[in-house]
């Protein structure tokens, strides 16, 4: 029974620490908070890698705030002219806002389809990816990347394709890595 219980604490310690973990990045995320205290941009004009985090809320099927994803994506060969990427891949962990039913998935394989398209301070990215599931890779998935004004992303991928599973909402993240810019920060 006492080991039962211990077990039990862990978890809901690792749980709670994953949850302040993320809620710190989403502060971070916030159009209120000062990003550039925390993180300078890794991005630059001549840079031909676009790299960040992910920090998202995911809805379930009923639209109701469900899942939070943590991780990364990398988009290689990023032409700050023509906006066309070769390469880009994603991981992230998805747990339950709870704090259980964690899990990984990866978005790999993206083949971009047309050319990407511009407007104001937003880039629009369409392709095909391949995204782990619990059953396997599905490939072919249609996915869609946005990037704002250099500083945020979001991924959405087909809700049928992969079975609503990452709810009705994108994938949101920053062009941030604070432990790749302030490796201090996260010893």
């Amino acid at each position: 029974m006492f080991l039962v219980n211990v077990m039990k604490t862990k978890s809901t310690v690792m749980a709670a620490a994953f949850i302040v973990f993320t809620g710190l990045l989403l502060a971070m995320a916030s159009p209120l908070s000062n990003n550039n205290a925390f993180a300078a941009d890794t991005n630059k004009p001549d840079s031909t890698i676009l790299k960040g985090a992910l920090t998202s809320i995911q809805n379930d099927a009923d639209g109701k705030r469900a899942w939070l994803i943590s991780g990364v994506f990398k988009m290689g060969n990023y032409d700050n002219t023509n906006k066309v990427p070769t390469t880009f891949g994603a991981t992230f962990y998805m747990v339950k806002l709870h704090g259980n039913s964690s899990h990984t998935h990866t978005i790999s394989d993206f083949k971009l389809i047309g050319a990407p398209t511009t407007s104001n301070n937003s880039t629009i990215i369409k392709g095909n990816s391949t995204i782990t599931m619990e059953g396997g890779p599905v490939k072919d998935v249609p996915t869609t990347i946005k990037i704002y004004d250099k500083s945020t992303i979001s991924i959405a991928l087909d809700q049928d394709k992969v079975m609503d599973h990452f709810g009705n909402t994108p994938i949101y993240g920053t062009h941030h890595l604070v432990c790749v810019e302030i490796p201090k920060n996260c010893q």
